[in-house]
């Protein structure tokens, strides 16, 4: 049997991670500074469960509006078009993921609870170092591991392998290791190449491709590539609720050179990521915000 390939595994994603017509003319016209809110409102209502999320966030305490929002376009004049964009771009993706047949071997509550906590803190990094860039890093921790979601759907025990040759070598061989060994290429490639078939930003692109290789990514996107690379070691301490840096995937140093911040700040970070992950998983799942 022929090993996957990127473009073999990007293109038999097929319906199971189908980016909804609707983003990418909403992401369209968002871009397009000409565009109206009324045809960006009459995209929009083509899929109802977009409008529900847009309705409920425009009327959290997040904005606390002085009235209710009750229609489209006044939730769009709310949240204003980048935010807008983030939350289009990501609801679509969560949503398609949510459609996968269920892996046991990859339980989508624990995916989403890694992707979560890498978002918060990417921007809580991004707070403290680059401000403009807490949205846009927020999104590529959220999306960051798409491709290790399309490796356990597609080619469940070729990753799984993967994960037992790292095991087998926990001192030698981390887990993208042993993917690139067996596939000759990692989660991180395969996500990138999905998130560029799907059209979407190319910051975002970069994120989620060079976030194990982030001093492989191209200028522009460099240092927002950076803040996910150490949110996504920093999740996994999180996670397990540990400050012991031997814990998770090693943070490359010259990133931390970039970034200006102490070892210590970086594991300060943990403890309000962690406060706030129920409202994050609220977000991605209205039965939990009620």
């Amino acid at each position: 049997m022929p090993s996957p390939t990127i473009d073999g595994l990007v293109q038999g994603a097929g319906r199971l991670l189908a980016m909804p017509r609707v983003v990418g003319e909403v992401i369209r016209l968002l871009d397009d500074p000409n565009s109206r809110q009324t045809d960006i409102a009459r995209v929009l209502e083509q899929d109802p469960a977009l409008v529900a999320l847009l309705l409920r966030l425009a009327n959290s305490a997040a904005f606390a509006p002085a009235r209710t929002v009750d229609s489209v376009e006044r939730a769009i004049m709310l949240l204003g078009r980048e935010p807008l964009r983030r939350l289009v771009i990501a609801s679509a993706v969560t949503q398609a993921t949510d459609r996968l047949p269920r892996q046991e071997m990859l339980p989508l509550e624990l995916f989403w609870r890694h992707s979560s906590y890498c978002a918060l803190i990417a921007r809580l990094l991004a707070e403290r170092v680059e401000p403009s860039l807490s949205g846009a890093v927020f999104l590529g921790g959220l999306l960051h591991d798409l491709g290790q979601l399309l490796l356990f759907t597609q080619a469940p025990q070729t990753e799984h392998r993967a994960f037992l040759d790292s095991l087998a070598e926990i001192d030698h061989l981390s887990p993208v290791e042993a993917e690139r060994a067996l596939l000759g290429f990692d989660h991180a490639e395969l996500g990138g190449a999905l998130a560029e078939h799907w059209g979407l930003p190319a910051g975002l692109v970069a994120c989620i491709r060079y976030h194990h290789d982030p001093l492989a990514a191209p200028q522009p996107h460099a240092l927002a590539v950076g803040l996910v690379h150490v949110a996504n070691t920093l999740a996994h301490l999180a996670e397990i609720d540990s400050r012991d840096l031997r814990d998770a995937p090693p943070i490359v140093p010259e990133v931390i050179e970039r970034l200006g911040l102490g070892l210590h700040t970086l594991l300060t970070l943990i403890e309000p990521a962690q406060s706030q992950i129920l409202g994050v998983e609220a977000l991605r799942n209205p039965r939990l915000a009620q």
